[in-house]
């Protein structure tokens, strides 16, 4: 197999070779850079023993091994990194150049390293190991979407375990905090907006009250001019009680558009208001309270109200602005009233 370079955006990683013992000891013959590692600087000697030693764990036909970091395109020596196996899981590690530090380049190597050992080696689990007094790396491999799952105790060392966990991810985070942050707004918006809202439209018809009222207050009538019996020529009525009188409901079911519900007369002022209440069943549940009203114009011509009223809980409320419950509920209550109009006009 050929061993290909790995990329990340400002990166490139190349297998480790032993013509690299001059670039090896520019990063094992610094103190800060060994602190974890070994506690000091190594000599020349023992820096091309530790690479030998590395070189000799993985040959050049796997992508596991030693790495050089180098600028993608300046060339420029950063650091080393390593793919390694422990058990089924793949081991990642990276030291970087102290005149690197702070730069963010360990946390690009990590995340580099990461998607390389999930994606081409197919890793069902990608690790670390820290010192537990080394916070940058520490903080690195949480920036990359490691966790810490286990604290180790060695004879010489004491340090964690991380594991990759995409919900630890910055991005998940990113998009979590988004998410957070919308139902929040939705949340403080819910509050704010009123809850109740109410839709009326009248007409006026020429004829008299008494014989308006006699008509309006039949369910079954309603049937004749409201515009949703018009939306499914199929629907199913069902009745029950006296109509015209309290305790009457009409019940009924259609099609998409009219959904399943019934109405029920809740009271009656004689010759001044019926009041009934809507019961949605499909294709939601809601209940609201309707109404219509009389008023005399003149012995021969009779003002009708047609309205209805209800509550939205929250957070539902917020979608209320966007219903136009006040233009489409409106107009058929107004074009319902015109064709009872229309009926008793003849």
């Amino acid at each position: 197999m050929k061993v290909k370079t790995i990329s990340t955006e400002n990166f490139v990683l190349t297998k480790m070779t032993a013509a690299d013992g001059d670039k090896y000891f520019r990063l094992s013959n610094n103190d800060n850079v060994m602190k974890y590692v070994t506690g000091h600087a190594l000599d020349r000697q023992e820096s091309d023993k530790m690479l030998r030693t590395f070189l000799a764990e993985y040959g050049n036909d796997t992508y596991l091994g030693r790495y050089l970091i180098e600028g993608r395109y300046s060339g420029e020596l950063i650091g080393t990194a390593k793919l390694d196996m422990d058990g089924s899981e793949v081991e990642i590690g990276y030291r970087i150049l102290e005149e690197h530090w702070g730069k963010g380049i360990a946390t690009e190597i990590a995340r580099g390293l990461i998607g390389f050992a999930k994606q081409t080696l197919l890793a069902k689990q990608v690790i670390a190991y820290v010192n537990v007094g080394n916070a940058a790396s520490i903080r690195v491999l949480e920036k990359a979407g490691m966790v810490n799952i286990e604290r180790i105790e060695d004879l010489d060392e004491i340090k964690y375990k991380f594991i990759y966990s995409p919900q630890n991810s910055p991005l998940m985070k990113k998009v979590l905090y988004i998410i957070l942050g919308i139902i929040a707004v939705v949340l403080i918006a819910a509050f704010i907006m009123p809850k109740d809202y109410a839709v009326e439209r009248e007409v006026i018809i020429n004829r008299p009250k008494s014989q308006v009222f006699e008509y309006i207050k039949s369910l079954k009538n309603q049937d004749n001019w409201s515009v949703w019996m018009g939306k499914d020529p199929n629907i199913k009525k069902n009745y029950t009680g006296t109509d015209g009188t309290v305790g009457f409901t009409s019940m009924w079911e259609g099609n998409k558009e009219v959904g399943k519900g019934e109405q029920e007369i809740t009271k009656i002022t004689e010759g001044e208001r019926v009041d009934t209440q809507l019961r949605f069943i499909e294709p939601f549940e809601s209940s609201n309270d309707a109404y219509m009203i009389t008023e005399e114009v003149d012995p021969s011509a009779t003002k009708v109200k047609w309205g209805f009223s209800g509550s939205m809980p929250i957070p539902m409320n917020v979608m209320l602005p966007f219903m136009g419950m006040e233009e489409s509920v409106g107009k058929d209550f107004q074009d319902g009233l015109n064709n009872l109009k229309g009926i008793l006009e003849k």
